[in-house]
């Protein structure tokens, strides 16, 4: 099973998985990373989490905001690693998503919550009510 990384700046980690728990119920093999201001700290923290999770299937850190603090750290960590892949912009979709689908190869795994969380991504639209001409005969 792939083994998940949640971090995120103050209270991001702990509030999406309070979320996901909410609907999947007790997630396993997952750690939540909060990052409030020491980089080495985040780092250390990281690097025990991923370990913590890690049972050869691989670890995904899936991180609050592409380019911030967490997302840097996390990708340091794994471009030295073959098992551990970051993802950046984690949204609800995506998490939940991946929580059932934690067999499947790193590779593919990624690719399903990359593709769940742009799809899931809407803006609600209210449709106008289409109106008849007399020219339509009606």
């Amino acid at each position: 099973m792939i083994g998940i990384v949640l971090t995120g700046h103050g209270a991001f980690p702990a509030g999406m998985l309070e979320s996901v728990e909410l609907i999947t119920g007790k997630v396993k093999q997952i750690e939540v990373v909060p990052f409030e201001e020491d980089k080495d700290k985040l780092e250390k923290e990281i690097n025990q989490a991923i370990e913590n999770v890690n049972t050869d299937s691989g670890v995904v850190c899936f991180t609050d905001l592409a380019g911030g603090t967490p997302f840097n750290v996390s990708s340091t960590i794994a471009a030295s690693r073959n098992d551990v892949r970051v993802i950046g912009g984690t949204n609800s979709p995506m998490l939940l998503s991946g929580m059932f689908q934690r067999e499947l190869a790193l590779g593919e795994f990624v690719e399903l919550v990359l593709k769940e969380g742009k799809d899931n991504i809407k803006q609600f639209e209210v449709k106008q009510k289409q109106t008849t001409s007399e020219e339509d005969g009606i």
